[in-house]
């Protein structure tokens, strides 16, 4: 974790020279974010009840969904351009360096303009929580803890198969963003509101519904429309653990099967 952050650190002072360029780009991230939240709620403004959700509770899934979908991008940054590597060949200097691949590629950047993507999640979860028909006791706050976690752990091993797809086409990352960006805004609504075989897919297979559907069952009280048990709604770490451990399979399968340019 020291070498991490002395890593990270560098890369986070090299942004931090150019305040100008920091700033505005810091505030594109804030205005796009902001943008998107207002997006949901001119959707949902002619709508006292959305599939049986109130409004502030969808405001309370969008501000799940980003600020873990924010910590995630923050986090990945490294893996934004790997197809670069793997085109170029220049990940075979990674490969003879004395520290594991994927460490040096997760602690290759920090972006921290992206901080500013979790705005607008803060600002909805401000709002949102106070207001929600709720009794905060414990075992709630640790649900809500614990699924932030989990979603920032299930969207960083979305990105993490992204950049490993390029083992195999560095088209396919361009795929994956269905699951990251396109699951963002999925996750932003009540899962009721969709079909039936999307709420499965993002449910069995991409664990995007344990990034914040789950646990606002539980926090609010309510029962899965889906019919899975009452447990279920507690299973978002064991869902980031299941997508770390499939993220690191595929990883590990594509570094196998690397063998440079060929140039």
């Amino acid at each position: 974790m020291r070498l991490y952050w002395r890593l990270v650190g560098a890369r986070a002072r090299g942004q931090l020279q150019y305040k100008l360029s920091f700033g505005l780009l810091l505030l594109a991230n804030v205005c796009f974010t902001v943008t998107e939240l207002l997006a949901v709620l001119v959707a949902v403004r002619h709508v006292p009840h959305l599939a049986g959700w109130s409004i502030v509770e969808v405001v309370f899934l969008f501000g799940l969904s980003y600020l873990a979908f924010a910590f995630a991008e923050l986090l990945s940054a490294g893996f934004d351009g790997f197809h670069r590597h793997v085109v170029e060949g220049t990940f075979d200097r990674v490969l003879v360096r004395p520290l594991g691949a994927f460490f040096q590629i997760f602690a290759s950047d920090l972006a921290l303009r992206r901080v500013g993507r979790a705005s607008a999640g803060i600002v909805a979860l401000a709002v949102a929580l106070p207001a929600l028909p709720v009794v905060w006791t414990l075992d709630r706050l640790v649900v809500l803890a614990l699924g932030l976690a989990s979603g920032v752990a299930i969207y960083f091993a979305i990105f993490v198969v992204g950049a490993a797809s390029a083992f195999w086409t560095t088209q396919a990352n361009e795929a994956v963003n269905i699951f990251t960006n396109g699951g963002n805004l999925i996750t932003s609504y009540p899962l009721d509101v969709f079909d039936g075989w999307l709420r499965r897919l993002i449910t069995f297979v991409v664990p995007l519904a344990f990034i914040n559907y789950y646990p606002a069952l539980y926090v609010l009280g309510r029962a899965d429309p889906l019919g899975l048990p009452d447990w279920a709604r507690l299973a978002s770490p064991l869902a980031a653990a299941a997508a770390l451990l499939a993220a690191g399979l595929i990883w590990s399968a594509g570094v196998r099967r690397y063998s440079s340019t060929g140039s």
